[in-house]
């Protein structure tokens, strides 16, 4: 049976660094420094990292960049 909480971390949204970086007009190697930091939060896919758009926006309210 499929709980509220599975249907709450389906719907969550996430950037890959690639888009995180146009958005920010930075490198993806920012972001990467960034996440590595421990300032941004994400899992990862395979050979990919996937951010919590959560955790950017929290990092947006937060940063002057």
């Amino acid at each position: 049976m499929i709980g509220k909480k599975d249907v709450l971390q389906a719907e969550k949204k996430f950037l890959s660094i690639q888009a995180l970086a146009k958005r920010w007009n930075v490198s993806a190697s920012t972001v990467r420094r960034i996440i590595d930091e421990g300032r941004l939060k994400g899992i990862r896919v395979r050979k990919s990292f996937k951010i919590d758009l959560d955790s950017v926006l929290d990092y947006e309210s937060t940063s002057s960049f």
